[in-house]
């Protein structure tokens, strides 16, 4: 019979309730314990936590060391067989000697004499059979390596050690044997060897070099670790004593559930008696301040011991007392500064055309074509802050800045009024998106603008320009491009105003903090600048 679930639900909510109806019921200080203790609870499980995971950095600190010390014994005894293998090598490179026992017995001897510790080494014929060996060299019959694997190492049972055999030329084996006490000395390491347990093992077969230590510790453990010898061909099992858990450790285990405690109590008392019941009272002071509209707040008697509470009142008093006057200035004062603000750009963008209007004037009385273009230059340059001054006056009620798409697209409309006769037929291209830029990003762009597209009048009167303004995946950049094909002409290359404008234009791209990008076989200028994010879209 399948469960209705409308009364599992009810069964569920019912101990739910059951336990809010409780707790409602307790007093405030016995709310505030238990909410302190589950609150503090999570710093004294993090505190033991800590504490058993400061034993286990212990344990893995020793297990690190075991680990590095095998890796050192591991290469210590590789490297003794490698050693080995490579003195017989050398001996026999030429062949087997011709007198052959004599010969090869003293060449063997040489060899082992030549190491620091003790070694048998013996050579058998391709069949396997043996030809000579120095003393100790047991009588087992050589084995062929297999292939791919230059010296082959293997572990012996029976008198435990280590053997290894390696193909000579002419189809000669080389065999060379490492006695358990060699294996010992080559294992030891600065801290000693009797602390650890070691042996090496191949398979079935194990060649014990020393028992690990006990400690006595009732809780004491053992670590392990096993790295490769020869190249993976056997293994080396190192064992030590790992550090146990003492007394003093597990006390600081305990430790921080005693403080857990302690704290949760402690706070219990300083949060009830010196805090809760005198912000109680100053709340409901204040909610019956904000309730009333206005007026002076009037403070309960504060009994509590905190002065920084009491002060706190007087502060809230105080503040009340000046907050309706200092709203009232705000006020005034914003009115006051929009009006002033907009009298600024209303004046400047006057003066400016005034300014304009003036080098017209004295431009219409010039003879030297030189100089008339000097004037309508200059003339340019202060109708493209004039421009930027008008579009801001315009975007002031906004508040978002100066319109990109306007500003440029006026000022195209201005230079092309203002080109000479000559460059009359220059076309420019506009492709524009409705950004916005701060006045400080907007008269950089637009002298930029003016001074790349004058040099383009002046190299390629006929030609055409290419403005477009396009944003990035960022919501606050946006990337202006001027391509203009005279630019890239060789009469431009040689043209006077081309320095002062590379100038100019370095100028201006450092002042908007971003890196001009310069195409010169396309005439492309491209330049990475600062705008406002567009709106967010408001709730319906």
């Amino acid at each position: 019979m399948t469960p209705d679930p409308v009364l599992c639900q009810t069964a569920t909510a019912a101990p739910a309730g059951m336990i809010a109806t409780v707790f409602g019921r307790l007093s405030t200080g016995i709310k505030m314990l238990l909410i302190l203790s589950a609150a503090l609870l999570p710093l004294g499980m993090i505190a033991v936590f800590a504490s058993i995971e400061s034993a286990k950095t212990n344990r893995l600190t020793r297990e690190a060391e075991v680990r590095l010390i095998a890796a050192d014994g591991a290469r210590r005894i590789g490297d003794a067989v490698s050693a080995a293998a490579s003195g017989l090598r050398m001996g026999f490179a030429a062949g087997l000697p011709s007198a052959t026992v004599d010969a090869c017995r003293r060449t063997l001897g040489m060899i082992a004499a030549g190491k620091p510790y003790a070694i048998s080494l013996g050579l058998f014929d391709p069949r396997g059979r043996l030809i000579c060996a120095t003393p100790g060299l047991l009588r087992f019959p050589a084995m062929t390596p297999a292939a791919g694997i230059g010296t082959e190492v293997r572990a012996v049972n029976g008198p435990e050690l280590l053997r290894f055999s390696t193909v000579l030329p002419d189809g000669l084996l080389a065999v060379g044997e490492l006695p358990r006490a060699t294996l010992a000395e080559l294992l030891a390491a600065p801290r000693g060897p009797a602390a650890f347990g070691a042996r090496l093992r191949e398979g079935d077969a194990i060649v014990e070099l020393s028992d690990v230590r006990r400690t006595g510790e009732p809780l004491g453990q053992t670590v392990t670790v096993a790295v490769p010898v020869a190249n993976g061909q056997l293994s080396l099992e190192l064992s030590s004593p790992a550090m146990p858990i003492r007394a003093i450790e597990a006390l600081m285990i305990l430790l921080p559930i005693l403080m857990w405690l302690a704290a949760a109590l402690i706070g219990w008392l300083v949060m009830d008696r010196l805090v809760l019941k005198p912000l109680g009272q100053l709340q409901r002071a204040i909610t019956a301040y904000g309730a009333g509209g206005g007026g002076p707040l009037a403070l309960p008697v504060l009994t509590t011991p905190s002065t920084e509470i009491r002060a706190l009142g007087q502060a809230f008093a105080a503040v009340t007392r000046t907050l309706t006057e200092h709203e009232a200035e705000l006020e005034s004062g914003l009115a006051r500064q929009t009006r002033l603000t907009r009298e600024v750009h209303h004046r400047v963008k006057n003066n400016l055309q005034v300014v304009s209007s003036l080098i017209n004037l004295h431009s219409r009385g010039v003879r030297d074509p030189d100089v008339g273009a000097a004037y309508a230059s200059i003339q340019r340059r202060v109708d493209a802050l004039a421009v930027v001054h008008r579009n801001h006056y315009a975007e002031l009620e906004e508040n978002r800045g100066v319109g990109l798409r306007p500003l440029l697209g006026e000022l195209a409309s201005n230079l092309r009024a203002t080109a000479a006769p000559d460059a009359a037929q220059l076309s420019i291209t506009l492709e524009l998106a409705p950004l916005f830029a701060s006045q400080d990003v907007a008269v950089p762009v637009a002298f930029l603008v003016t001074e790349l597209v004058e040099l383009a009048m002046n190299c390629d009167p006929r030609g055409g320009v290419a403005i477009r303004l396009h944003p990035t995946d960022r919501p606050d950049r946006a990337v202006l491009t001027v391509i203009a094909p005279g630019l890239a002409e060789e009469a431009c290359r040689t043209h006077p105003a081309r320095d002062r404008s590379a100038r100019v234009v370095e100028g201006l791209s450092r002042q908007l903090r971003a890196p001009l990008e310069r195409d010169e076989v396309a005439g492309r200028y491209a330049i990475e600048i600062s705008v406002v994010p567009p709106l967010a879209p408001q709730p319906a």
